[in-house]
């Protein structure tokens, strides 16, 4: 039964890191951020509406498609498995994913949601609102181990109202997460309408990416594919694999998601600016942070696999040679969790510079490596073999996507990540070797004596970490790396010429005289009536007039002489000899809050 309940859940599941890990961060974020970064306020919303209005419409139509297709996925899934159950197992998976399907609409809107607040800098909500699915369906199946409490094929066949309660209520968890963002987009200040324009500009650039994110979606299902069909659904492989892969994800979908869901905004804001500086600064900021627990993690869960899998899973259902497997595949997954979490990290990177054409390539050669390891060591180490070819995989995939982004804007050369990442390597090889020291010398193999080996092991190995980064880092490396991974707003020596934003106007009193005295031409006692105040090289000379009003209070005086790479861009105003309203800055080399005119080729392209 549990086999049943993992494939029926596995397609929604799939969904939610296709539609939040890839077309969320894929797409929305950075179209999302360009728009209300470069365009007025009117029209960015209305291609946020546009955009907005065309995904809903296809969320109504995806969920009804995997409606009527529930039974054809569930037998592609099971294609290789002739036990004599395997009509009763496809009749309860299937009647379990049709329950499912609603949350592919729920996870579509929740990313949709995801994406409206992050690129209003609201990032709380979206990751806490989670909680509230784990605690409902937690709830249900506390619910439905007291109706049922040994669950098998042939008595949840013949129990509907427990099946209905498993069915129902883990859809519920789902549609909960949604309706708790509403409060907060209500809060957020969002002027989205419907707006059908499926020929938008906003909507065809999201197409565009979109394309090679449904391409990569493609190539992951496929892996997956072979993997499930690969693994033994009479012995437990999948829910062994499944079991695992979830333990897995916790660091990353704890710690990494978190810090990449809060960079990728900043990261599109400084693409659309241009601004490679800023932009190499954050991702290394990310990427540091992102290794310095991984890491970390990653040993913890190799060491630890056993006795995790143990207190957790071994009771009730889950045999102790089941339990066994799915403990082994954990520590094989552990091996890949730091390659794991750079690649989805660099995939975002380029996310952010809207190239998915890229990312797409990326993944056909990480699923390629994924299915041909698996089908080479499944035979001789089953489900292990399942777990290590997919660690192998994203170890190898995150190396090429780093090598493809530093040769593109650089940043991640070993000057960049060298000594940080060597100190992190040392720290968490220290901590290895007490936290195994610790879970072999404290507690018993009892449920009382699991907490306490586990609990014991976790404290000494976090203290022994953070110890041994102190230790090994000497003060300047510190303050190194303090000034290159928290000044992300201020510029970096670099030979390229420094970015400038718009420069500011100072307001003189009637008959004084700027720093420096006035320019050629700009004296206002030489001014022709018929001249504007001021006029940029791409001006045109305004209309002549009869005769200036004289002005009734001080007015700005024209600015001082500037060098071509200081023209602020826009036009000025002939009347006011100022900027129009979207150019006043209050500040002039800020480049995270003014507009900036690239000194060189646009990195992000034409757009």
């Amino acid at each position: 039964f549990a086999d049943s309940y993992n494939l029926a859940n596995t397609t929604p599941n799939i969904v939610t890191d296709i539609v939040i890990g890839g077309v969320l961060s894929a797409t929305f974020v950075p179209v999302f951020v360009d728009h209300l970064a470069t365009r007025r306020g009117k029209d960015a919303w209305e291609a946020i509406s546009a955009v907005v209005t065309v995904t809903v419409a296809i969320l109504v139509v995806a969920t009804a498609a995997f409606f009527v297709l529930a039974p054809d996925i569930i037998r592609l899934y099971t294609v290789h498995n002739h036990s004599p159950d395997v009509a009763a197992q496809q009749r309860v998976a299937t009647y379990l994913l049709r329950w499912f399907v609603p949350q592919l609409a729920g996870y579509g809107l929740i990313a949709l949601f995801t994406a409206l607040l992050n690129a209003r800098s609201k990032f709380a909500v979206p990751m806490f609102v989670p909680v509230a699915n784990n605690l409902v369906v937690i709830a249900v199946l506390a619910w439905f181990h007291a109706l049922v409490p040994h669950p098998t094929l042939a008595s949840i066949d013949a129990h509907h109202r427990g099946l209905l309660l498993l069915a129902v209520g883990t859809t519920l968890g789902v549609l909960v997460q949604t309706v708790l963002l509403v409060p907060s987009l209500l809060r957020a200040g969002l002027h989205v309408q419907f707006r059908w324009e499926p020929r938008h500009e906003a909507v065809r650039t999201i197409t565009r990416l979109a394309g090679w994110t449904f391409g990569w979606v493609v190539a992951n299902q496929v892996a997956l594919f072979v993997v499930l069909a690969l693994a033994d659904p009479v012995n437990g492989a999948v829910s062994a694999y499944t079991y695992a892969y979830q333990f897995f994800l916790l660091p990353y979908g704890i710690v990494a998601v978190s810090i990449m869901t809060a960079i990728a905004p900043s990261l599109a804001a400084r693409w659309a600016r241009s601004d490679l500086p800023a932009f190499r600064r954050r991702m290394v900021f990310g990427l540091r942070g992102i290794l310095a627990v991984v890491i970390p993690s990653a040993v913890g869960l190799v060491v630890l696999a056993h006795p995790l899998i143990d207190l957790v899973l071994h009771h009730g259902a889950e045999s102790a040679s089941a339990a066994q497997g799915t403990g082994a595949a954990l520590a094989m997954f552990g091996l890949g969790l730091p390659g794991f979490c750079t690649y989805l990290f660099m995939v975002r990177v380029l996310q952010s510079m809207q190239d998915t054409k890229t990312a797409f390539r990326l993944y056909l050669v990480e699923n390629a490596i994924n299915v041909a390891l698996a089908v080479v060591l499944v035979g001789p180490l089953g489900v292990r073999g399942l777990a290590l070819s997919l660690s192998v995989a994203y170890t190898v995939a995150a190396v090429l996507a780093m090598v493809v982004v530093h040769r593109r804007i650089g940043g991640l050369s070993p000057a960049d990540l060298g000594a940080p990442l060597r100190r992190v390597v040392a720290a968490s090889a220290i901590m290895g070797v007490v936290v195994v020291l610790a879970v072999n010398v404290s507690g018993s193999e009892s449920n009382g004596g699991l907490v306490l080996r586990i609990g014991f092991a976790v404290v000494v190995g976090v203290a022994s970490y953070v110890g041994a980064i102190v230790l090994l880092g000497t003060r300047d490396d510190r303050r190194q790396e303090l000034l290159t991974t928290t000044a992300v707003d201020e510029p970096e020596p670099t030979s390229e010429p420094r970015r400038r934003g718009p420069v500011g106007f100072r307001v003189l009193e009637p008959g004084a005289v700027p720093p420096g005295g006035w320019t050629a031409g700009e004296d206002p006692s030489t001014e022709n009536a018929t001249q504007p105040r001021h006029t940029d090289a791409t001006d045109e000379p305004a209309p002549a007039r009869s005769s200036p009003s004289p002005p009734s209070s001080p007015t700005p005086s024209p600015p001082p002489a500037r060098t071509p790479d200081q023209e602020p861009r826009g036009r000025l105003d002939d009347r006011t000899g100022a900027f129009p309203h979207r150019h006043l800055r209050a500040v002039t080399d800020t480049p995270d809050t003014a507009e900036e005119e690239p000194d060189g080729p646009n990195p992000g392209g034409d757009r």
